[in-house]
């Protein structure tokens, strides 16, 4: 007995046999409160077993005087009435209809519901499985595009079902990820419809009747303390299933009478007439012929019961088609008097229609000077927009000129600082180390060398910073050679062996840039390595150069100090701030990695 993967809704298979149960609807909630009430309480009627003065409730009904959201509720309903009464082809014609009109109200979660109705009932009837795998795979695009866990939980357990018997191995793994989606979603109707579908899998096509047990009493804790009595009875008949498979046909009886004597109000004929038919067949396995006969006898009855029930059925269809062709007649005569009442008003409407004729006239000349109006505001403002745009040209071309004398000045301004810090403030620590080193031979003590060594240590470290600072400023993009040979040139000059070591990762860089942005690119990094120098306390530092196909990509890092970047850029630093500056007049971008105690990274994208 198989569970249905709509909201409520269950279908029974014993022995190969299918029975259709009634679904209950899937417009639960608050999406009540969005249909009609009338239309709300037939549906509830439907679910209680008041199947026969429901659908007499639904033909007194005028679809057409109802809102497209409720004749779409209309159409649903009616089908799950048919669906009770197992009528699939009119349940079919029904779903469909609903389909199509939540469709043009644009209810896409009722219209993906519905698909999944649909997959289950053609699933249902021999030889359709692909017919109903296209609806399923529909409600599954929809599931996976709301990412909403309860439907994707549904979607799956409905591939599982339609898969047992066909593909087994498939049928499992789409059970498996129904699973672990309701383990998201936490659905307690879903999990009792997955416990009793896989216990169907194991009892009627693994072979594994132990299996289907253990999930069939699973569900029990899920199903008695919430009184579901359709689901409790189900879930007898296919413990029976279990035992039967075990050859234990004395238990497969005694479960049989307790889903006889479970109150179910739902398809109350069809459940009676198999489990009648079922306890007849385990009586006879277990050689109790003459219970046996009893229960094919009231199963005859049942069966007889259902057959005339068609009849009435059929004989309500022909009455619904009578009252149908009366509503059209009387629709018809409905247009004649309204046809004569037409023309006797017809003078008046033609006055009526001369006046809204002139009014029209009117309202289309007003519109055409406003539109005239409009175009000429829209030219002036194009004309005005093309004046700023000449002024934002202008703008950025002084700027760029700007940035151009800038850069030009700066380079000066660097050559400058370098020849004095090499020329007066190197050439006086030399002085100095000579003048200590002549002090220190003439004045040596024992207990004086410790000091001198000292002083003669700072002294050293002062001239070789002086040194590092002054190469740093001086050095040049080789006109020659270009970028990579000056940045390596750099390196070279401001590495102290044992202190600081700079290493270079040139990539990609097989051709030269042009000669404008070579330097400025240059001047980033000599200035990045003099704050490295300066401020950073590193030890080692490493400069990635990689040319991209359209971009070059510059990454320097340093396994210095670090930085608190959230106080840097606001800092009035003018080193940070013109390599900004740089960067912004080439189109590029510049990001800023530090932490305090684990370095600085600094990196800068430029497009070529």
């Amino acid at each position: 007995m198989w569970n249905r993967f709509d909201d409520k809704s269950l279908m029974s298979l014993w022995l190969c046999k299918k029975l259709w149960i009634l679904p209950a609807s899937f417009f639960a909630g608050s999406i009540y409160a969005q249909n009609d009430a009338k239309l709300i309480s037939i549906e509830k009627a439907i679910q209680n077993g008041y199947v026969e003065s429901s659908i007499k409730d639904l033909n007194k009904i005028q679809p057409k005087t109802l809102k497209k959201a409720d004749q779409a509720f209309y159409n649903y309903i009616f089908g799950q009435a048919y669906e009770q009464q197992n009528k699939s082809d009119y349940v079919y014609s029904y779903y469909l209809k609903a389909k199509e009109l939540y469709k043009a109200v644009d209810s896409l979660d009722k219209v993906a519901a519905i698909n999944l109705d649909l997959a289950f009932l053609i699933d249902s009837q021999k030889n359709n499985t692909g017919k109903a795998q296209h609806y399923a795979d529909e409600f599954l695009a929809y599931a996976k595009s709301t990412k909403d866990s309860k439907k994707l939980a549904r979607a799956y357990a409905q591939l599982g079902s339609m898969n047992a018997g066909l593909h087994d191995e498939k049928s499992l793994y789409y059970f498996t990820l129904a699973i672990k989606q309701n383990q998201i979603a936490k659905d307690t109707d879903i999990e009792i419809g997955l416990n009793n579908n896989i216990a169907v899998l194991h009892n009627e096509y693994l072979n594994q009747p132990d299996s289907g047990l253990y999930y069939l009493k699973k569900n029990l804790p899920l199903i008695v303390p919430q009184q579901k009595y359709f689901e409790l009875c189900n879930n007898y008949i296919n413990q029976a299933s279990s035992y039967h498979h075990k050859k234990d046909y004395k238990k497969a009886i005694e479960y049989l009478l307790k889903a006889d004597s479970v109150p179910n109000k739902q398809k109350v004929k069809i459940l009676k007439s198999y489990i009648y038919e079922f306890l007849s067949l385990n009586y006879k396995l277990s050689g109790n012929i003459a219970k046996a006969y009893d229960y094919q006898q009231l199963e005859y009855i049942y069966s007889d019961s259902i057959q005339y029930d068609k009849q009435n059925i059929a004989i309500a269809d022909i009455q619904t088609r009578y009252e149908t062709k009366e509503k059209e007649l009387e629709n018809k005569l409905l247009k004649k008097e309204n046809k004569i009442i037409d023309n006797k008003h017809k003078a008046s409407q033609n006055l009526f229609y001369g006046a809204v004729a002139l009014l029209f006239i009117s309202i289309v000349i007003a519109y055409l000077i406003t539109q005239n109006l409009k175009r000429k505001q829209k030219i002036s403002d194009q004309y005005k927009e093309i004046e700023k745009q000449k002024l934002d040209k202008q703008l950025g071309e002084m700027e760029s000129s700007a940035i151009d004398l800038m850069l030009e000045g700066q380079e000066k301004e660097r050559q400058r600082i370098a020849n004095d810090l090499h020329d007066n403030l190197g050439s006086l620590l030399a002085a100095l180390k000579l003048n200590f080193d002549n002090l220190r031979t003439k004045n040596s003590m024992p207990i004086h060398d410790k000091l001198y060594d000292k002083t003669d240590n700072l002294i050293q470290e002062a001239y070789q910073k002086v040194r590092s600072l002054a190469h740093a400023k001086n050095a040049g993009v080789i006109a020659n050679q270009g970028l990579v040979p000056a940045v390596e040139n750099l390196a070279a000059k401001v590495t102290i062996p044992g202190k600081f070591t700079i290493n270079i990762f040139p990539f990609g860089l097989d051709e030269r840039i042009e000669n404008t942005m070579e330097i400025s690119i240059f001047r980033m990094i000599q200035e990045l390595v003099t704050n490295i120098i300066k401020h950073a306390e590193a030890t080692e530092a490493n400069i990635h150069l990689t040319q991209h196909e359209d971009s070059l990509n510059i990454i320097i890092e340093d396994n210095g100090k670090g930085m608190d970047t959230r106080t840097i850029l606001r800092k009035n630093g003018m080193g940070l701030k013109n390599i900004e500056k740089k960067v912004e007049h080439l189109d590029g971008t510049l990001t800023i990695e530090a932490y305090e105690g684990k370095g600085t990274s600094v990196v800068i994208n430029i497009p070529l």
